[in-house]
Order: C-alpha cells, then sequence, then structure tokens
C-alpha cells in the first residue's frame, strides 16, 4: 500500500457535540503533561472540525488472504437464497485511542443465505479486495494532527449452485495511523441490521449491506465524533455514500438516515 492514487473526496459535515454509542464505553485518560500542554496551548490542542476530510485514495486493491475452498453441503440442508442475513459480527472496534486492534481473520460481517453455516459453505468467490480511505485532521494552526489510512475490503460473488451472489469477510483494516501527541483517536464498526437486504430478486438474489464507520478524535480540552457509511453488494458494488457528523446526525434525524439509504440504489 506503499503508493495511494487519490480519487475522489467524500463530502464532509464536521462538529463535535453527541458521541456515537460505542464511544462511551471507552473513557480516554490523559496524562498531566498532555493537560498542562493543552492548557498552555489551546489552539495546538483544539481539532479544527471544518478541516477534517475523509478521501477515498485507492480502489479495488487486492488483500493478501487465501480464501478456502467451499465445503459441501450436509445433506438436508436448503439454504433461503432470498433470505440474507449477516452470520459474522454486527459491530467491533479498529483503532483504540491510536492503537489498531482489529483482527481481520475473526472480526468481519458477511451477508449469505439463511440456513448456512458459515460463507465457506458457498462456491465462486472472488479473493478479498477492497478501498482505501484516509481521514485527516488538523488544528486550529492548520498542523495536519490526525493521518489514518484504512480499507474497507470484502469477498463478494459467493453462489449456490451457481444462484446468487453474496458478501463475506466485510471489514476495516487500519493501513496508517499517525496522530499527534495528546491526540487520541478511536475508530469501530457497525452493521446495522436493517443494512442487510437482497436488492435482487427471490430467484436471483443480490446481497447488499450498509456499513457505518464511526471516529472518535479526543485531546484534554474537546471531544469530537462522526461516522463515515459505506455501500457493498454482492457483485463488487463498493461506494462510499458520505460523511456526517454525530450533530448533523442529530439535526436531520431519521431523515438524513433515510436519504443516504436511498442513494445506495
Amino acid at each position: 500500500m506503499a503508493k495511494y492514487l487519490k480519487l475522489v473526496p467524500l463530502v464532509f459535515v464536521a462538529a463535535g457535540a453527541a458521541l456515537p454509542a460505542w464511544a462511551s464505553q471507552y473513557p480516554v485518560e490523559f496524562s498531566q503533561s498532555e493537560i498542562a500542554a493543552a492548557r498552555k496551548d489551546p489552539g495546538r490542542y483544539t481539532l479544527d472540525e471544518s478541516s477534517i476530510k475523509i478521501e477515498k485514495i485507492a480502489a479495488d486493491v487486492p488483500a493478501a488472504i487465501a480464501l478456502p475452498a467451499p465445503q459441501v453441503l450436509p445433506s438436508g440442508i436448503i439454504p433461503d437464497l432470498s433470505g440474507i442475513i449477516n452470520l459474522g459480527l454486527k459491530i467491533w472496534d479498529i483503532i483504540q485511542q491510536n492503537k489498531p486492534v482489529v483482527d481481520i481473520t475473526t472480526q468481519y460481517a458477511s451477508a449469505l443465505p439463511k440456513n448456512l453455516s458459515q460463507w465457506t459453505d458457498l462456491a465462486g468467490w472472488h479473493a478479498p479486495s477492497g478501498d482505501v480511505y484516509r481521514l485527516t485532521a488538523k488544528n486550529l494552526y492548520g498542523a495536519r494532527v490526525i493521518d489514518v489510512a484504512y480499507e474497507v475490503l470484502r469477498s463478494y460473488g459467493g453462489n449456490y449452485n451457481g444462484v446468487g451472489r453474496y458478501l463475506a469477510e466485510v471489514t476495516v483494516e487500519p493501513l496508517k495511523v499517525d496522530a499527534d501527541w495528546g491526540y487520541k483517536l478511536s475508530l469501530a464498526v457497525n452493521i446495522p441490521d436493517s443494512g442487510i437486504i437482497n436488492v435482487g430478486t427471490a430467484k436471483d438474489p443480490l446481497a447488499g449491506m450498509t456499513l457505518e464507520t464511526s471516529w472518535r478524535i479526543d485531546t484534554a480540552l474537546k471531544t469530537s465524533a462522526g461516522r463515515a457509511v459505506y455501500y457493498l453488494q454482492g457483485d463488487g458494488v463498493l461506494r462510499g455514500l458520505g460523511s456526517f457528523s454525530q450533530s448533523e446526525l442529530m439535526r436531520q434525524g431519521t431523515k438524513a438516515v433515510a436519504s443516504l439509504r436511498a442513494a445506495r440504489f
């Protein structure tokens, strides 16, 4: 991932009022030296929320992950091909206070037919690949204090006897985490149940999934939080729908969420 190609920036609205639900689980503590430095130079340790950007910087990058061979379904098991569910995780952490904590071999979501036990019950999977995104932020002096790159990964195209196209190993992998001293970044993934859908037909199912990444940036003076939303399909589609702060989502309420989900189609 040494060479990144800058592509399409996502729209971002920055503010730092309410925190995402996962954020409250992880209280952030600062040392006395960090507190003293922030009091002495508030501009250096205050995030300029208007500077926060999330940009796509590389597309469809293959991941170095081997796919196991598909298994033969036990006799008597008939999958519900049009009933699509997530057999993986719904929420997990990617970065906690500047440290990557995810294990992409075990922490991932899926969009698979009901009655299956695992995604390897299907055949025809494409090797994992994804798009790379970059989150950056500056302080009040205009100096960059946060620079994070992560990849939204998925395997797609899995089918049952040639029918359907499904998703597996959907996850987010941190590639680079740079945060200035006095700044602490956390990032998590959420897969809402309502975001797992069949956008195809009953006879030819096509899995769709909404993935949200929630970020939180803390200093001794302030906490800022927001989220980015991505949409994935079993035929390989992967696109960013936009990025929003928590306060923006609160102002627009369900209307904002509904408009995001409608944009998938």
